[in-house]
């Protein structure tokens, strides 16, 4: 467009935002940068490649296997990383191996353990056999507590979701299709009536893999939080990638 328009590139001509809040938008005017040339000439060699591997592929796909299908500089590639895990999966050599659980009960207070190995080491237990043996030894015998351990442990909250963690975790938990899970997900985004608020938008745009918050949401969650229930539970989570924050 600037070429088009025989603009002078040596202005500044661009202005960034990595949130769409007002905020940021305005703030992001107030600082203007030149074009980055950088990124213009990767969106071209982007553009390159789709017209030299899809472009080129996708007939010969239509001809040679199916018409309809399609290549491209990423599809194919994700393609092939799919085939080469499932290969993985297929030549996988299961193995058999065999726990021993107990319940045990101490007073009112009753508890499980599961066998572990003999005199401190670990013992693997491959086969029934394994099992009898380990079983025979410690038939009518007692059993005591020597030693116990208490350990705190921290959970770091978890990132926010991306499009496949949002489907992952509604199939894993409410056993929703990926369908419903983005039409819900649709609905949340576009806005809820709520009362006399009116209609609200819920969630964030549903369709990224991107973990980044803004930084006004931030700020107004944290405090809510150290308002609410204190400073020690107002904390970030920790960072899985460049943009993951919360």
């Amino acid at each position: 467009l600037a070429n088009s328009l025989e603009l002078d590139q040596s202005d500044k001509l661009r202005v960034v935002f990595n949130e769409i809040t007002k905020e940021a938008v305005k703030e992001s005017f107030k600082t203007p940068r030149k074009i980055d040339m950088d990124l213009v000439n990767a969106q071209q060699a982007r553009r390159i490649l789709d017209r030299l591997v899809g472009y080129n592929i996708s007939p010969i796909l239509w001809k040679k296997v199916k018409k309809g299908l399609s290549a491209g500089r990423v599809q194919s590639i994700a393609l092939r990383i799919i085939i080469d895990r499932e290969k993985e999966i297929n030549n996988f050599k299961p193995e058999e191996y065999w726990t021993i659980d107990g319940n045990f009960l101490k007073g009112k207070k009753k508890f499980q353990a599961n066998f572990y190995g003999v005199n401190g080491k670990k013992k693997k237990l491959s086969t029934a056999d394994d099992v009898k043996e380990v079983m025979s030894a410690i038939k009518g015998k007692s059993f005591d507590v020597t030693d116990v351990t208490k350990k705190e442990r921290l959970r770091n909250p978890a990132a926010p979701f991306t499009t496949s963690s949002l489907q992952q975790e509604a199939a894993r938990k409410l056993n929703y299709r990926t369908r419903k899970t983005m039409m819900l997900a649709q609905q949340l985004y576009e806005g809820i009536t709520l009362g006399k608020q009116g209609t609200v938008g819920l969630i964030t745009y549903m369709r990224t893999d991107s973990t980044r918050i803004a930084d006004s949401a931030i700020l107004e969650a944290s405090n809510y939080i150290k308002e609410t229930y204190g400073p020690e539970f107002s904390r970030n989570h920790k960072r899985s990638d460049k943009n993951a924050k919360g």
